[in-house]
């Protein structure tokens, strides 16, 4: 079992998480890891129509879905119905690895992410992960922001903040237990880990975690292929749990 500090435990325990898989045993089985996690499961249902005329606005957070459902419904059709009211983001699952069907769910609903089957508690785990920041940063952008700039940061340089420009950032790597913020002119080095920044430039569109020791600036990608991008010249992994949160953020032709 997975223990969480106990201050997480009780903001964790706020977030519902519905259930809609045809195949009870998955489904039984996933309830069991969700809340061993500390989620609520308010409801399980086996088809996109039990889904749809039982689902009520604050019923839940997040709906983990299965793409095949029951009595011949779907789960992205079932999605793109319910954005008509709401948009409750959605984790899919599934056994189909079509690149066609993958596009269609993230393209056309509120995909937060894709969990393909079979999947383990830290699969689910980091779905949820993904998709509670997904949450946050929505929230973030649909709020009015009280700040005065939203094309920079200020950074501490000796005994002053010197102003950083988005544009100018290439990208932050993690090193040890230190990060690297590489820019057009300059590197610094912080003794905060990389998640730090995360959280701080959730704000910012433009950079995108794209491996637990990299934050890229999309501005500077030059090239992707498979699993790697290359930012300014410079090769970098795409790992896999930030692999579909960076495909849905950039166009393919």
């Amino acid at each position: 079992m997975q223990i969480r500090p106990t201050g997480e435990i009780q903001i964790m325990q706020q977030v519902k998480i519905l259930v809609v898989e045809d195949e009870l045993l998955i489904a039984k089985s996933l309830k069991v890891m969700l809340e061993e996690l500390g989620y609520l499961v308010p409801g399980i249902f086996r088809s996109g129509t039990d889904l749809l005329l039982n689902f009520q606005e604050g019923m839940a957070d997040i709906i983990f879905m299965d793409i095949s459902l029951a009595n011949g419904t779907n789960g992205i059709e079932t999605a793109r119905i319910l954005s008509r009211t709401s948009n409750i983001p959605i984790v899919y699952m599934t056994q189909n690895q079509a690149d066609n069907v993958r596009k269609k769910a993230i393209f056309e609903t509120n995909a937060a992410y894709y969990l393909h089957k079979p999947f383990n508690l830290a699969d689910v785990d980091t779905a949820i992960d993904l998709t509670l920041k997904f949450l946050k940063r929505e929230k973030a952008v649909g709020q009015e922001s009280p700040y005065l700039m939203n094309d920079a940061v200020f950074i501490r340089e000796d005994f002053s903040y010197k102003k950083i420009r988005l544009a100018d950032i290439i990208l932050l790597k993690a090193e040890r237990s230190y990060c690297q913020l590489q820019c057009l002119e300059k590197t610094y080095l912080f003794s905060e880990n990389l998640s730090f920044f995360d959280d701080k430039l959730l704000f910012a569109k433009e950079l995108v975690r794209v491996h637990r020791s990299y934050i890229v600036n999309t501005n500077y990608i030059d090239k992707i292929q498979e699993n790697r991008i290359w930012v300014a010249g410079r090769e970098i992994p795409i790992g896999s749990t930030y692999k579909t949160n960076f495909f849905e953020k950039v166009r393919f032709i």
